[in-house]
């Protein structure tokens, strides 16, 4: 096999792995490992959604799973913030760092570990792979040794946010894998945090699967700083019934190399899907988003804006699908991207896509890269204000509006707090590195 990644991976026997005991659970994990070895590798060479990932590279790294960590992440720079919290250190389930007291009743959370047989059953979408054409989600399943599930009844209000930690705190290159799955019922409510934080090297995997059942209401907001030589590749799947909303917002700061495959999936009559995006790359960073967004039925609406800065020899991609499917007449999509390079050496490449199959749809969607207004430079050097400091207030107003609309004040000054940090903090000043 020429991948030593997978190779790496297949070697583990998953006796260790929770669910280890159900037949259901090994069944579906041997599926797993017996796509990854028939396709040998994460993705195809000639495949368009990864064409700039440097894959071979991510394959070439023959990482084990690390041990559970058995020092405290509180260090790490995780304070304890009020509400229901889920930590995870290196991939592993952290109980100690933890706290779910402040669910309201009808909500369940849950680790990996702790599912029983009758859970797994009912649980049933953490088992099933995606149908993609990469083995990301086979790489995740086959291997994840921590995870959640989130349940939320019908009705039920979730009036502090959720956290979901990651914590990085390895001190060799691991390979960690985390299977989650948050299903939300009937006009439940729910607002949740998931944050990368910490050191760590190595490649981190992070599945996720969405259920916004009628008139559920989710607003997350993924706040991504994880350590600096990590590589970080994540899969978001939503899927809505009719008038359920979801409103994301995505913050893309730290990690050597990201990668976040969203796929969201309109399923019912009034769903709505508001995306926001915010890349922020420096020195050498890479960061991806794979956007494949489908309206399958009629009457449902999807707002897309992204917007990523690119500075030294940095790259940001963003390949965005969106699909209105044959019958799915009276949709409204569209799909927005503004960049900014800050050297000659950064890269940014945009291509966003339409597919249109039905009729009476509104649909439309825009790209620019451009840089730095010179006379917006020139105002604020003339007001006395560094070329750095002038830069890093242009660069933090161009991305900041993408963050306005984030409903809890906590969570958008903690966002915009983290914006601003690293700005400011950028070591290249925007010159190649």
């Amino acid at each position: 096999m020429g991948s030593a990644l997978l190779a790496a991976a297949l070697r583990e026997d998953g006796s260790a792995l929770p669910g280890a005991g159900n037949a259901e659970v090994q069944a579906a994990r041997s599926q797993a490992r017996a796509r990854l070895q028939l396709r040998g590798g994460l993705a195809h060479a000639n495949s368009e959604r990864w064409r700039y990932m440097p894959v071979r590279a991510l394959e070439a790294q023959s990482l084990s799973a690390g041990e559970a960590p058995v020092s405290a992440v509180e260090p790490m720079g995780v304070p304890r913030v009020a509400g229901p919290r889920l930590v995870f250190a290196d991939g592993y389930f952290a109980p100690s760092m933890s706290d779910l007291r402040a669910l309201p009743p009808g909500a369940v959370g849950l680790s990996l570990a702790d599912l029983d047989d009758g859970q797994w059953a009912r649980y049933a979408q953490l088992l099933q792979l995606a149908d993609t054409e990469d083995e990301l989600d086979a790489l995740n399943l086959a291997q994840a040794r921590g995870g959640f599930v989130l349940d939320v009844s019908a009705g039920s209000v979730l009036d502090a946010p959720l956290e979901i930690i990651h914590v990085g705190n390895a001190a060799t290159p691991i390979a960690t894998h985390v299977r989650c799955l948050v299903r939300m019922g009937a006009g439940a409510s729910v607002t949740l945090r998931e944050r990368h934080v910490g050191g760590g090297s190595g490649l981190a995997t992070v599945s996720t699967r969405w259920i916004l059942e009628e008139g559920a209401m989710l607003h997350v907001v993924q706040q991504q700083q994880a350590g600096a030589s990590l590589s970080l590749l994540r899969r978001d799947e939503f899927r809505l019934a009719a008038r359920s909303t979801l409103r994301l917002h995505a913050l893309e700061l730290g990690a050597a190399l990201s990668r976040r495959d969203l796929s969201i999936r309109l399923d019912g009559e009034d769903a709505c899907a508001e995306v926001r995006q915010v890349a922020l790359t420096d020195g050498r960073q890479h960061s991806e988003l794979a956007l494949d967004l489908r309206h399958a039925v009629g009457g449902t609406r999807s707002e897309l804006r992204c917007r990523a800065v690119a500075s030294a020899r940095a790259r940001a991609v963003l390949h965005g699908a969106i699909m209105i499917e044959a019958g799915a007449d009276r949709s409204d999509a569209s799909l927005d991207t503004r960049n900014l390079l800050l050297s000659e050496s950064a890269e940014i490449d945009v291509r966003p896509t339409m597919e249109i199959h039905a009729d009476e749809v509104r649909a439309a969607h825009g790209a620019s890269v451009g840089q730095i207004d010179p006379g917006m430079m020139f105002y604020l050097r003339s007001r006395g204000l560094s070329q750095s400091q002038a830069r890093a207030m242009l660069v933090a107003a161009h991305c900041r509006a993408l963050l306005e609309d984030i409903v809890h004040p906590v969570l958008r000054a903690d966002a915009e707090a983290a914006l601003d940090a690293v700005v400011a903090n950028w070591p290249s000043g925007g010159q190649p590195a």
